[in-house]
Formats: C-alpha cells, structure tokens, sequence
C-alpha cells in the first residue's frame, strides 16, 4: 500500500509557476491603478487650493493670496500671514491644511494679472505640479478672478 501524504515535486512547480504568471499579469495592472489613483487625487487637491485661493478673494475682497519668491507653496508659505489674518493653511478646513502632492511635494503657484483698456485688472490663478517624479508632472489647474 502506497500511503503517501503530501505533493509530488511536479505539482508543485505547475502550483508554483501558475502563481508566478498571475503575479507576472497583476502587479502591473495594480501599478497602473495606482499611478492614476494618484494623478486623480494630484489634481483634486490642485482643485482644492485654486479654489481656496478665489474664494479667499472674493470673500475678503482683497487680492489673492501672494505668490511666494520660489512659487512653491511649502511649510513656510503656509505660516505667511494673509491681510485678514489667517495663514495660507487656514484656508483649508481638513486638519492637514494645504495639499502636498502624493509624493509629498508642495504644488506651484502663479498669478497672472492682466489690465484691460478700461483699468480692470483680471487675475488668473494657475496651482502646477513641477515634481518630475510625480504623476501630474506639468498638471495644472487655472482659476479666474
């Protein structure tokens, strides 16, 4: 009688290389994800700064928050102190304050402003992602005041 309890080495090598090519076919699918879960969540919070910065200006009436030397809205830009007295990360209500991008990195800012023949001055607010090793590399998102 044979009583043999366990696997034959050939079962487990068919066992072993099937895991393998499942492997081989979800890693980089769940790359890909990733990488565009990313790039969403970049541009939302991109969305979210452009948008604090207008309703910052329309509600106080004053111009939008300054565009800092370096244009990066760092951990110094975030402790400025804006004419109504609240800092740049007060403008978020999440308990983070200003969003970085997923690798950890500030976002740039820009403000254009252009005057027309009349003497209104038209502000534009562009929030940009200049990490090359970020998903949004070069992503932007422009706001008009």
């Amino acid at each position: 009688m044979n009583n043999s309890a366990g696997f034959t080495l050939a079962e487990l090598v068919v066992t072993v290389v099937l895991v393998g090519i499942l492997a081989a076919a979800a890693i980089p699918t769940f790359n890909n994800v990733m990488v565009s879960a990313q790039l969403q969540i970049n541009k939302s919070n991109m969305e979210s700064i452009k948008n604090a910065f207008v309703r910052y200006y329309f509600v106080t009436q004053n111009d939008p928050p300054p565009v800092p030397e370096n244009h990066l809205l760092d951990s110094e830009y975030k402790d400025l102190v804006l004419p109504d007295g609240r800092t740049p990360d007060n403008l978020f209500n999440g308990k983070d304050g200003l969003p970085y991008n997923s690798n950890g990195d500030p976002y740039s800012y820009y403000q254009e402003n252009d005057t027309s023949s009349t003497g209104f001055v038209s502000r534009t607010i562009i929030i940009k992602d200049m990490n090359t090793d970020s998903p949004s590399y070069e992503e932007y998102v422009i706001g008009g005041i």
